[in-house]
């Protein structure tokens, strides 16, 4: 993996950037966030020793799936969140978006509570020969607690044991979810209580789906251990997973950008973008501080995908406000390709396709995406891969994961916790009736008691 920096500098966006001098004179403060994320790994920022202590796990895990996979012929991944945006990460990055025509083990992934997306899936499985993973680290999410019921309700009209045919993921002691697996004795995974869903993916979170379609996780836990060696060995300003937040926090206080965008050029790295769309949002949208001042921190992530986007967004980020980096991800390399030999003489429009590779075009785009924004004085990242493998993903998922504690270190936030999260929970909950709510009911119609300004 290699990080260019070239194109933040003053020297190619002027003022719209930042001078190399004032990133090399940082290293002292990169060198205080660093000791400071070793003196909080083994607690705080525990989920950075995932790859290290899932390597016991990783046979169990392998061969309890490969007897799923013996038994069944579709997985569905029922979750809301970090609790499965990992898992459709490694499988639309490493398997590819259209995976499920061509693998005879199909995967799908129920991730919302529209009745018209998921009744439509789960009335065209053959149910008999599909197995569900529910993951819930709380073993309470409101949305996967009604998914289940749903495919519970399914199964049994078609008198077909859902017992035998699920795993539960959630908290190892504790929970509604936890204390059914053990009354119907239902295999359950754990979800260290350290280890928050966003942070998860490197856990039975996102391995044991990766292991039924035959995802190497081993070497995808190599991965993400040579960047964590790469992050302890080198100098600070020789580590790519330091200096990208330094220069994420600098643009943010000195140039006013709030706004990141990951333009992947790549149809399954575009999950890769919408899984570090909630990490970067929910670690760094923070309203106090670690020393309990309002600080209103925040980055807002946009998820992109080349060329798609050059075709509805590229006209915003080239010449609206100069609130946005722009994070380029490129592959380069494809498993597949194809070269063009079609002739169409005389025509000018596709002359010049004629013997080049599917994939230089593509490359050529996101080249000249990247030039043409810098020619516009617009700040970009190139965060290029020689291929897209378990390895490159591994290494990937642990640098952005660093990243983003090192940038709440540098925003003096805690990049952990979500604490207003669950204060849309406590509302829904009371709105459905949950007795164990009734002070937040009562607040609810207080306030549904005020006039209203409602037009048509």
């Amino acid at each position: 993996m290699k990080v260019n920096f070239t194109d933040i500098l003053t020297s190619s966006v002027s003022e719209h950037g930042i001078s190399q001098e004032e990133i090399l004179s940082s290293e002292k403060t990169l060198e205080k966030v660093k000791k400071s994320i070793n003196e909080k790994r083994d607690k705080l920022y525990f989920p950075l020793n995932l790859p290290t202590l899932m390597e016991s796990e990783t046979k169990e895990i392998k061969e309890y799936a490969a007897s799923i996979r013996d038994s069944f012929d579709n997985l569905v991944v029922v979750g809301m969140g970090g609790s499965i945006l990992g898992n459709e990460l490694l499988h639309f990055a490493l398997k590819g978006t259209h995976a499920n025509l061509e693998n005879e083990k199909k995967v799908y992934f129920i991730d919302n509570i529209d009745p018209e997306t998921n009744l439509t899936l789960l009335e065209n499985l053959n149910l008999k020969k599909t197995f569900f993973n529910i993951i819930t680290k709380s073993g309470s999410t409101s949305e996967t607690l009604l998914n289940m019921l749903l495919i519970k309700d399914l199964m049994e009209k078609k008198n077909i044991n859902f017992e035998k045919q699920v795993l539960f993921t959630t908290d190892p002691n504790k929970g509604f979810l936890r204390k059914l697996s053990q009354e119907l004795n239902v295999k359950a995974y754990p979800v260290h209580p350290d280890v928050g869903g966003r942070y998860s993916v490197l856990s039975h979170v996102g391995l044991f789906s990766a292991a039924f379609e035959n995802i190497d996780i081993e070497k995808l836990l190599e991965g993400a251990k040579e960047r964590d060696k790469h992050f302890q060995e080198n100098k600070v300003l020789d580590e790519s997973s330091l200096v990208f937040p330094l220069v994420q926090h600098k643009f943010f206080k000195e140039h006013k950008v709030n706004i990141n965008v990951l333009f992947s050029y790549s149809d399954g790295l575009e999950y890769m973008g919408k899984w570090y769309e909630q990490l970067l949002a929910e670690s760094i949208g923070k309203k106090f501080s670690i020393s309990n001042e309002v600080v209103h921190s925040g980055i807002t992530p946009v998820v992109a995908r080349g060329p798609y986007h050059q075709h509805s967004t590229l006209q915003l980020f080239m010449e609206g406000p100069y609130d946005k980096l722009i994070i380029f991800l490129v592959p380069n390399s494809f498993k597949k390709d194809y070269q063009i030999h079609e002739e169409f003489k005389n025509e000018p429009a596709v002359t010049f396709l004629e013997n080049n590779t599917y994939s230089k075009l593509l490359l050529s785009e996101y080249t000249a995406t990247k030039m043409a924004l810098t020619e516009y004085k617009r700040p970009n990242i190139s965060i290029e891969i020689k291929e897209i493998n378990e390895e490159e993903i591994g290494n990937l998922i642990y640098f952005f994961e660093v990243s983003v504690i090192a940038l709440g270190e540098l925003f003096n936030i805690n990049p952990i916790d979500q604490p207003s999260v669950e204060v849309g929970k406590r509302i829904t909950h009371a709105l459905m009736g949950d007795k164990n709510y009734f002070d937040v009911l009562a607040d609810i119609k207080k306030k549904e008691e005020k006039d209203k300004f409602l037009l048509s």
